[in-house]
């Protein structure tokens, strides 16, 4: 969708500016997925530790629309870019997510054109699209002429995800159009789609990952990927994907508080005479 603009009278709509630039120059790029708790707190967090960008993932979470537009305005106000995940690429169901104001979409199961088309008509205002004004973001706009449609749409960044075998054959298709801005890899469900069913180390499922990587990058677009573990993130930044997708905080705190009681299992080991 191009660069960020600053509107005619010095407004910037931040939205994913930050994260369009990192991935434009192919910088290491990390956000976690908010699948369980919607705190807002969660993003100053985030934005305090160094990371890049997040997403609200409505597919499989219990989050509420009203949830979803606190996050995405104290997202704004932070400046800190936050995409939504929506259940599918269903027109009505992308709309109303974009009313909340996100600074981005991941779509799921990107497979085919069809997609795109009504992708592409859910996120820009005609004559490109079929957005309509409206929604509870309304305010953020500078303005409404075509000007300030045009300086939203141009900060908006958007993500296929790709997770079958319908669209790790149409990878580059999918990638393709100049508003696309990445593709992310689904691992768990194309696994399943494989026959593979959690195998993430299967050499079949390697090659597919890496096929969407290949596909995306043939078409001048950055590959992201999902961790579940820290170590694995220098093995996958070697193979090409600069954006990763690490979990939901609430797997974050399992993590750690694991560590933390070994921990102090071993501080009371020390501690005994």
């Amino acid at each position: 969708m191009g660069s960020g603009k600053t509107g005619a009278d010095g407004v910037t709509p931040v939205l994913a500016a930050s994260l369009k630039h990192r991935l434009a120059r192919r910088e290491f790029t990390i956000g976690p997925l908010i699948s369980y708790d919607f705190w807002t707190g969660y993003l100053e967090i985030f934005q305090q530790a160094g990371l890049h960008y997040a997403v609200l993932d409505m597919e499989h979470s219990s989050c509420s629309l009203r949830q979803a537009e606190e996050l995405c305005r104290t997202a704004r106000l932070l400046k800190f870019p936050l995409l939504i995940r929506p259940e599918a690429c269903v027109f009505h169901v992308m709309k109303k997510y974009l009313d909340m104001g996100p600074a981005g979409l991941m779509i799921p199961w990107t497979e085919t054109k069809d997609h795109i088309r009504t992708l592409r008509n859910a996120v820009f205002t005609p004559p490109q699209g079929r957005r309509g004004p409206g929604g509870p973001s309304i305010e953020h706009n500078r303005s409404l002429d075509r000007a300030g449609w045009d300086e939203i749409e141009s900060n908006f960044f958007i993500m296929v995800q790709i997770e079958s075998r319908e669209g790790l054959a149409n990878v580059q298709t999918l990638a393709r159009e100049p508003w696309i801005d990445a593709a992310m890899l689904g691992p768990y469900d194309l696994s399943l789609n494989l026959g593979l069913w959690g195998q993430m180390g299967h050499p079949d499922l390697v090659n597919a990952i890496r096929q969407v990587r290949d596909g995306a990058t043939a078409v001048g677009k950055p590959c992201g990927m999902v961790l579940g573990k820290p170590e694995q993130a220098r093995y996958w930044r070697e193979e090409g994907f600069p954006l990763l997708l690490i979990p939901d905080p609430s797997y974050l705190v399992k993590q750690h508080l694991r560590w933390f009681l070994d921990e102090m299992e071993r501080c009371g080991d020390r501690a005994q005479p």
